[in-house]
């Protein structure tokens, strides 16, 4: 049985701190290809798209440090097996502010060994915070209920909801029971692209700020899209809707709202969603948050996850404060 983590406390929507991990063995992932229709496999050999991908791992760090967004960085799992996605964290653990480390269950066996709980205390350890209680999913749900973190689950902490896309990823069951043991509202709906499969992860087709959503409303199922827009509407001020392409090509659904020392909103995007966004969309975001342009092209294209992916929240508080 999952533990209970509601309570009167509300958990905050921004967090301003992540846990980074170094694409030491990024490349293109054959596993997670097979329902990831955004991998594009690269023509350039293995080092250099490493090497690339660190380059540009290491400027959006920079760039997210000049804002004061404080990062956590963690080295691959010491795992001998090769871990191509190993960039994109915030699929196997989650924080809470009420000192939670949650871990979630992969689909693929190489995104398994991702998995690195004592390594990762350690270094949040030695940032300063502290983990008061951990919560493993994976001997409490089935071995097919799969639910990728937040990637499967966008949540939006204000009304207490999580958005979820059911996908290989995302298992409808595995949602129903997590979200009644954290006493939030579950959001589910189908997705189908144009090529006619689901859409790998929630956090591609949506993202929730604060006050803002932005959705891929065309890839919703016809039944459950006016649903899934009512909800939001109902929570945030501002909704962008963005099309297939904007989602697929450029990644406009996958960028993280966080929130630096002194409480000003940051939201981290990458340069093919800043590219993607009509001038319109842009300048209503730039109303939510200082916007952190992250250069991750080849990450994007060759891993098919994008900044969000690349981004996992620390909401635990400091040690002794």
């Amino acid at each position: 049985m999952l533990k209970s983590n509601h309570s009167n406390n509300t958990q905050p929507h921004l967090a301003s701190s992540v846990v980074m991990v170094k694409p030491i063995d990024f490349g293109f992932n054959p596993q997670t290809a097979v329902d990831n229709s955004f991998q594009q496999k690269p023509c350039q050999s293995d080092q250099q798209i490493q090497t690339k991908a660190m380059q540009e791992f290491e400027q959006a760090q920079k760039v997210l440090q000049k804002l004061a967004i404080d990062i956590i960085t963690l080295d691959k799992s010491p795992s001998n097996i090769a871990q191509p996605d190993a960039i994109f964290p915030n699929n196997w653990f989650s924080t809470s502010s009420k000192g939670q480390l949650t871990i979630f269950p992969m689909k693929t066996p190489n995104r398994q060994h991702e998995i690195q709980i004592d390594n990762l205390i350690v270094q949040l350890n030695k940032s300063g915070y502290q983990v008061t209680e951990t919560c493993d999913l994976r001997p409490i749900l089935k071995p097919d209920q799969i639910l990728e973190g937040t990637g499967a689950l966008v949540f939006h902490h204000p009304s207490r909801q999580v958005y979820t896309a059911i996908s290989e990823r995302c298992v409808s069951s595995a949602v129903d029971q997590y979200s009644q043991q954290i006493g939030y509202q579950a959001v589910k709906f189908n997705t189908s692209s144009q090529l006619g499969n689901s859409v790998y992860h929630s956090n591609v087709v949506m993202s929730c700020g604060q006050d803002f959503a932005i959705l891929a409303d065309s890839v919703i199922s016809q039944e459950q899209r006016k649903t899934v827009i009512q909800q939001l509407e109902n929570s945030v001020n501002d909704l962008l809707l963005i099309s297939e392409q904007q989602m697929g090509h450029y990644f406009c659904g996958n960028l993280l709202q966080l929130i630096d020392p002194k409480g000003q909103a940051v939201i981290a995007l990458s340069r093919a969603a800043y590219n993607g966004f009509t001038r319109e969309q842009r300048n209503c975001l730039e109303q939510h948050g200082s916007l952190a342009v992250l250069a991750i092209e080849t990450i994007e294209q060759v891993g098919g996850g994008s900044a969000r992916c690349m981004l996992a929240e620390n909401f635990l508080s400091r040690i002794n404060s």
